[in-house]
């Protein structure tokens, strides 16, 4: 079944703040993403091993923050709509089994061929209210 679209595109505008997503992936979630990416740091998984490089904890990779953040837009863009462009800055660990909220808000518009880029300021914020992750997207959303 097709994930729904998040949000109205007749509405958007610049400032148009969008939809959050709250996310707490576990250690699980990470061990079966890794596998999959077919990488093994021992910071992701071994808690001795993040504590032994100053981390409190396993961390979650940024690639798997990096792959909600695509599977957000992807969501956004429904169900004709493309990604353009992902750019992000990772400015703090996010650890197993906490939550973050992904949330963003449009910054620009702009009618091109065929459609409409939409400019995007995403983030990941953490439960304390930190941004662990600053994205700016753009989508592109056809006539």
């Amino acid at each position: 079944m097709p994930l729904p679209r998040l949000i109205d595109l007749g509405e958007l505008r610049e400032g148009t703040p969008l939809p959050e997503r709250v996310l707490a992936p576990d250690i699980m979630d990470v061990a079966r993403f890794i596998g999959g990416a077919g990488f093994a740091i021992p910071i992701f998984l071994d808690p001795a091993a993040a504590r032994d490089t100053g981390l409190d904890g396993p961390v979650i990779p940024a690639e798997y923050k990096s792959a909600f953040l695509l599977g957000y837009l992807h969501q956004l863009a429904r169900p004709d709509g493309r990604v353009l462009r992902l750019q992000s800055g990772f400015r703090r660990p996010d650890y197993h089994g906490n939550r973050f909220t992904i949330g963003g808000q449009v910054t620009k518009i702009g009618n091109v061929e065929g459609g409409c880029e939409v400019s995007l300021e995403l983030w990941l914020e953490q439960e304390s209210g930190d941004r662990s992750v600053r994205s700016s997207a753009v989508i592109l959303l056809p006539d």
